[in-house]
């Protein structure tokens, strides 16, 4: 049976009109996606993840000297031993990281061999030098949302602030990684055991627990640390984005750390933490920009951070001689040519 030219024109033509639908749909699509990676990129958060790597790292050993002083007022009545248990948990909920235990330990140290007003100097200065790592959060979470920073004494009262805010969440972040595994540890005593696949949903007891202390960290950090008033319902999509990529980076950095830095695990532990932190600080950035491209609908900039300060600043002369070059002729501070102030003294 022959084709009929003229319906094979419009099978191609219909063809072709369904290939650029497609093509159209599609990059509808893809556009938003790009623009979200261009801001990403233009807000130098590759950059800042870097350096908030570096200020997680300086804030472990103040961090853990203030959460420990804190369960030292809030567990002072218990006796010795049971005060001892509860840090050495501390201790060991930190040291599932390679190089957080030494740290721990001699942060642990210095605050038992302060006492008396030295106690209370130590914790007063751990609490300040780890507040610096909010500060510098801010103003990279500020980048992210297009806003100016908080004057410097509101920023040292926010950095504060948060940093106690973060030492009281600790245990209660720790219980909600907790309860859940404790629930279904404890339904495996019963007959439930005994179903087919309870064993599998009972591992994801401790899976669920960690992401609702991550939740929880993420939201407070996104709503209390930028510049900005952000509601709850412009900020929980970039907390459940940020802790679903925690947990599965949490569950394959061990992996990653096994079978590619193995090698430098004896002598260079606080370079793989410095890793861990970078890509926990690019996951943390990561959240911001989804709340603040997708929420606040906070676009990209023009160009990436370094240029806009170029494009910005280039015009500004550089020295006299240039500022001279650059004012208008009747602006200009020039003297006058020896024939003209002859004639100019004459009349």
């Amino acid at each position: 049976m022959e084709i009929n030219p003229h319906d094979q024109k419009q099978q191609t033509r219909g063809t072709k009109q369904r290939l650029v639908e497609a093509l159209r749909f599609s990059g509808e699509k893809v556009r938003p996606l790009l623009a979200f990676y261009m801001k990403f990129n233009n807000d130098w958060s590759w950059n800042n993840a870097a350096g908030l790597a570096y200020n997680l790292l300086l804030a472990m050993f103040p961090l853990v000297i203030a959460l420990a002083s804190m369960l030292g007022f809030l567990l002072g009545t218990l006796d010795p031993n049971t005060y001892q248990q509860e840090i050495n948990r501390l201790t060991a909920a930190f040291s599932a990281l390679t190089g957080v235990e030494p740290l721990v330990a001699a942060a642990l140290r210095h605050l038992q061999q302060s006492a008396g007003i030295l106690g209370i100097v130590a914790i007063i200065l751990s609490i300040f030098n780890g507040s610096r790592l909010f500060l510098f959060m801010e103003g990279c979470l500020d980048i992210i949302y297009h806003v100016k920073p908080r004057g410097v004494i509101a920023q040292n009262v926010m950095a504060v602030l948060m940093l106690l805010l973060f030492v009281a969440l600790i245990p209660i972040i720790i219980l909600a990684s907790a309860v859940p595994a404790l629930v279904f540890s404890l339904l495996q005593e019963t007959l439930l055991e005994q179903i087919p696949g309870s064993r599998f949903i009972f591992s994801l007891g401790g899976i669920f627990g960690s992401l609702i202390a991550c939740y929880i960290l993420f939201q407070v950090i996104y709503i209390v640390v930028p510049n900005q008033k952000i509601s709850y319902r412009h900020s929980w999509r970039g907390a459940v984005v940020a802790a679903a990529l925690l947990e599965m980076y949490m569950v394959f950095f061990p992996f990653y750390v096994v079978h590619f830095l193995g090698v430098f695990a004896g002598a260079l532990g606080l370079l793989i933490l410095l890793i861990f932190f970078y890509y926990f600080a690019l996951i943390l950035f990561l959240g911001a920009e989804v709340n603040a491209f997708f929420a606040e609908g906070i676009h990209t900039t023009p160009q990436d951070l370094v240029t806009m300060v170029h494009m910005v600043t280039s015009h500004y002369p550089t020295s006299e001689a240039v500022l001279q070059e650059q004012a208008a002729n009747s602006h200009k501070r020039k003297k006058p040519p020896a024939g003209e102030k002859k004639k100019l003294t004459l009349q």
